[in-house]
């Protein structure tokens, strides 16, 4: 009977027997090889007998048993690995000879093996076990695909148990696809919406445009009727320069609802209009030109328009659909307007 064997892209793994003794001394007599094995190189007579006992143990048409690593254009000895039953469960392992470390050879091993066990023995689960220490083949399990489950303190080893499931990696794998599809979904909306905002209301007061006007030109007085001022009354406020003026800042920094950012005039046109540019640090940052305008439309009538307009960059735009700016932030324009009616109408 031909002798089973399992190939890879550049390996060969022919099923071991008794034949392939010297084979495997060659790996066997290597101390850095059998380190987390034996811990010491074997013997010719200590390797012999650990073959034969492999051999022995094994059934020579069943699939399971020690496989003798081989390139498979050179021919050179490169390994032995190992496929176990371990309950419902396939177990493999392998060890790489010295000269061939480095290489990217136990991975592929370790690869195709899981490929081989799921695909024709339809196992649970294919596992693997690695001393604690062996940080070289717990990287390559992890390359492979594997998942370290459990720590196993034996009285002579400690080790983890790696385990491939068939079930579940089809599951991440699909949960990887929706998101990185729902993902490039929302690139791609970014690039078609529009980047620019913008919201205004107004409100007529029952007031003298002129002394409405000078009551808005002071940034400070903002505070008095804006209801971003009352969400948080503990909110730190200061300022910079003069008010009533270009250049004057007014900072400030709160709870989530008011966040934290500052607010300078940008340009005054006196008795007509106040130009002042919002600058938002936090929860995000971003940038907006404000303005507040009076109108006269009677004698002791005042009509106050309050709005603001600004881009939001890319990708974040997709998100304006669903900020609801008008509805937002439009209502605490007109609450605010509100409160600035009361305030000069009293």
């Amino acid at each position: 009977m031909s002798p089973l064997y399992i190939k890879t892209k550049r390996f060969v793994l022919t099923k071991a027997g008794k034949g392939d003794r010297d084979k495997y001394y060659r790996l066997s007599n290597n101390p850095n090889v059998m380190k987390y094995v034996t811990g010491y190189a074997l013997t010719r007579k200590e390797s012999d007998a650990m073959l034969d006992e492999f051999v022995q143990d094994s059934e020579p048409d069943s699939w399971f048993g020690r496989y003798i690593i081989e390139d498979r254009f050179s021919g050179d000895l490169v390994g032995i690995a190992k496929l176990d039953m371990y309950g419902k469960e396939v177990e493999i392992g392998y060890r790489v000879a010295e000269e061939f470390w480095g290489r990217g050879v136990a991975t592929e091993i370790a690869e195709s093996l899981i490929r081989f066990s799921i695909s024709t023995f339809h196992a649970p689960a294919v596992i693997a076990f690695v001393n604690i220490e062996n940080a070289a083949s717990i990287r390559v399990l992890e390359k492979s695909g594997m998942t370290n489950i459990e720590r196993i303190d034996d009285l002579d080893e400690v080790k983890f148990k790696f385990s491939y499931s068939p079930q579940t990696v089809p599951v991440m794998k699909k949960a990887l696809y929706i998101i990185l599809g729902l993902i490039a979904l929302f690139l791609i909306a970014a690039l078609v919406m529009p980047k620019d905002y913008a919201v205004e209301k107004e409100i007529v007061i029952n007031k003298p445009k002129a002394e409405v006007y000078d009551y808005l030109e002071s940034l400070k007085n903002q505070n008095n009727w804006s209801v971003w001022a009352k969400l948080d009354p503990n909110m730190k406020m200061n300022f910079k320069g003069t008010d009533r003026t270009v250049g004057f800042t007014y900072f400030w920094e709160g709870n989530d609802d008011v966040g934290k950012g500052e607010q300078e005039i940008t340009k005054i046109t006196k008795g007509e209009r106040i130009d002042t540019q919002l600058r938002f640090l936090k929860p995000f940052e971003s940038t907006s030109e404000a303005h507040m305008v009076t109108e006269s439309v009677g004698e002791n009538q005042t009509k106050v328009k309050w709005g603001f307009v600004g881009v939001m960059p890319y990708p974040m735009n997709a998100m304006l659909p669903f900020m609801g700016m008008e509805k937002t932030v439009g209502k605490d324009f007109a609450d605010g307007l509100a409160n600035l009616k009361v305030i000069l109408e009293k």
